[in-house]
């Protein structure tokens, strides 16, 4: 067998070298995060840039988180369709001190278990036995933010759809009529409580929330939150319903806040 010179041996141990890097370079590439795997199981993750919020953004105070989620979009995911739609209005339930809150002295139910888990999931229950309400928990022990209204952006045709089941009326409701309460919104996205009650928003591949800018404070109306004559005095009165100034798509105005 014929040896090879100095120069040849050199120049084949800098081509191993070279294929060595090259090897471990596309091996790094392709490595993926447990949250990119996860994520992988819906389109809108694939081919585009990942705007969905993740665990740091709802580990934050209760009414924070409240009036940061103004304006961020909501979106479901349904048999490959996109329905999403712009946060406009929100409330704030500050847990066990919140005589209005579900948690209140502390209580834990497998109903409510979804408010005392990490920042990011997903409480759903039921008022009247027929309309869901879907709220996110914060930071804080049972602490958790109830979405109550949305400007659609996509999948308005579905919202028709499933808005419309069950109504007496054929005719068409107006866009801004389509998720301006809690029951509606759900109604209007599908979110059911059998479906998403302790789900991550973080991780689901059905549900989530994507960025926008922060409002600015001014464009934020704070005033007292809406169906809770049950609770104590002084929380019934509490600003802890959030909306966006001048959207026709929230539940109901408070104009006395307005003038503030």
């Amino acid at each position: 067998m014929k040896r090879k010179s100095a120069t040849e041996a050199s120049q084949l141990t800098k081509k191993v070298a070279k294929y060595a890097r090259k090897t471990k370079t596309v091996k790094k590439s392709q490595a993926k995060s447990p949250d990119t795997l996860k994520r992988k199981t819906s389109p809108y993750f694939l081919g585009k840039k990942d705007t969905r919020l993740g665990s740091s953004f709802f580990d934050q105070d209760c009414v924070k988180l409240a009036k940061d989620l103004l304006g961020k979009v909501l979106v479901r995911e349904l048999d490959g369709e996109r329905i999403s739609g712009k946060i406009v209005e929100t409330e704030a339930y500050l847990g066990t001190e919140d005589s209005a809150c579900h948690s209140y002295q502390g209580h834990k139910s497998a109903k409510n278990k979804a408010m005392w888990m990490a920042p990011g999931s997903v409480y759903v229950y039921l008022i009247y036995g027929m309309y869901h309400c879907m709220n996110i928990s914060s930071k804080g022990d049972g602490n958790a933010v109830l979405l109550r209204a949305l400007e659609p952006i996509d999948g308005e045709e579905l919202m028709q759809k499933f808005r419309s089941k069950g109504r007496k009326s054929s005719k068409a409701l107006k866009d801004t009529a389509l998720c301006s309460g809690p029951g509606k919104l759900t109604g209007a996205l599908q979110i059911t409580k059998k479906l998403f009650d302790k789900e991550s928003l973080v991780t689901n591949s059905s549900l989530w929330i994507e960025d926008a800018p922060l409002l600015a404070s001014e464009d934020i109306i704070s005033c007292p939150r809406i169906g809770v004559d049950y609770a104590t005095k002084g929380w019934k009165e509490k600003p802890l319903r959030h909306y966006v100034l001048g959207n026709r798509n929230i539940s109901k105005r408070d104009k006395e806040a307005e003038k503030m």
